[in-house]
């Protein structure tokens, strides 16, 4: 189902470029998020399950909701691509209910965030870079019903926690593009959000 298989253990999550076989179009996407940042480390950490990119690009063409799990990332999202296409972003932090319903549980507003998110309707990005709780809550809400509709860009950073929960996404069968290991954050969060936009833009479905 994936494009490589990669041992869970922190220390055999390096690997060489040439040790991994990437897709055409996973491959401009990884180009388009270094010439974003800048930055040659990423393209090691980014990896796509099987049939991704060119899932969202349908999507982004046919009509996509493009849900972030904090304001920041959202902000950090180009509008001018947004505006090409049939594709909002939603970011549900600061909604009365969903600041109620965590006041009530006790819980992230991120991680009730990600529940509410589930009532939009029609296909759904979910891309968290900063809210690990909402990939947290992602994965039991998959594990209790199997998620439809609902691709996943995961770049939190933090502790081996954060870790552990890439690696579950990643196993969890649900379309993805995944920092693994340490790297993540909202900037590598919406760079991958715009080069998928940007590759919808150049490779219209």
């Amino acid at each position: 189902m994936y494009h490589t298989t990669v041992p869970r253990k922190s220390s055999q999550l390096r690997h060489r470029q040439s040790d991994i076989y990437v897709s055409e179009s996973a491959l401009r996407i990884r180009a388009l998020v270094q010439e974003d940042l800048q930055s040659q480390d990423i393209a090691q950490a980014l990896f796509f399950t099987t049939g991704i990119v060119d899932r969202i690009r349908r999507q982004v063409s046919l009509g996509l909701t493009i849900i972030c799990d904090s304001n920041l990332v959202s902000a950090s999202i180009d509008r001018t691509l947004i505006e090409r296409f049939p594709v909002r972003v939603e970011c549900l932090l600061d909604t009365p209910e969903v600041n109620l319903i965590a006041e009530q549980r006790r819980v992230t507003r991120a991680e009730v965030a990600m529940e509410q998110a589930q009532r939009i309707a029609g296909p759904k990005l979910i891309v968290v870079g900063s809210a690990p709780t909402a990939l947290r809550s992602l994965l039991q809400l998959h594990s209790a019903s199997p998620l439809r509709e609902v691709a996943i860009v995961a770049a939190p950073t933090g502790y081996a926690g954060v870790i552990e929960l890439k690696e579950r996404l990643w196993e969890s069968g649900l379309p993805c593009i995944v920092t693994r290991g340490h790297r993540g954050g909202i900037a590598d969060a919406a760079a991958v959000t715009n080069a998928l936009l940007r590759d919808a833009l150049a490779q219209p479905f």
